[in-house]
């Protein structure tokens, strides 16, 4: 009952055809309050220490949350804390209030990372980008209109500057 869909995150095995439109990477966040009061983690370990605002596992992240700690490995922990929920916008909100550190994704803490509102932690073992992906169900002939939906939204989200206009 549809023609195209959005995802964020890699996807698992499905019947659905998927084409990767942009990268999707994820950073710690805090506010420096929240950091002058309780410190800053040095390793993904160290979070099991702090409040940690995740998004429920009927939300995203059931996995947890990706941390690098090799070359080519990457570990998945499931911080705790306070607070969970399940809506994106209200667990950002809590991080800028000052509640504890979020894992969030780049296009959506950049803008107070720049303006000092927040600050990246752990950079050091920030996980591979994960992707952002059209994604439709498998059909022989993807009809003109989707695949230049499709074109388009590669197209855009590839850009930074559509992530950083979407912010504004």
């Amino acid at each position: 009952g549809y023609d195209c869909a959005v995802r964020v995150g890699d996807m698992p095995d499905s019947s659905l055809v998927s084409v990767r439109m942009a990268d999707n990477r994820r950073l710690c966040v805090a506010t420096p309050a929240y950091l002058a009061r309780h410190g800053t983690p040095q390793t993904p370990a160290d979070l099991a220490r702090f409040h940690c605002l995740a998004l429920s596992s009927d939300a995203s992240q059931t996995r947890g949350w990706a941390f690098k700690t090799g070359a080519d490995e990457v570990v998945y922990l499931k911080p705790a804390g306070p607070l969970d929920c399940s809506d994106g916008q209200v667990l950002h909100d809590w991080c800028l209030a000052g509640y504890g550190i979020a894992w969030r994704s780049t296009w959506e803490v950049e803008s107070e990372i720049a303006a000092g509102k927040l600050v990246a932690v752990l950079e050091d073992y920030a996980a591979p980008p994960n992707g952002i992906y059209a994604v439709f169900p498998q059909r022989k002939h993807l009809p003109l209109r989707v695949r230049l939906w499709i074109d388009f939204l590669k197209e855009s989200y590839g850009l930074p500057e559509f992530w950083k206009k979407l912010l504004k």
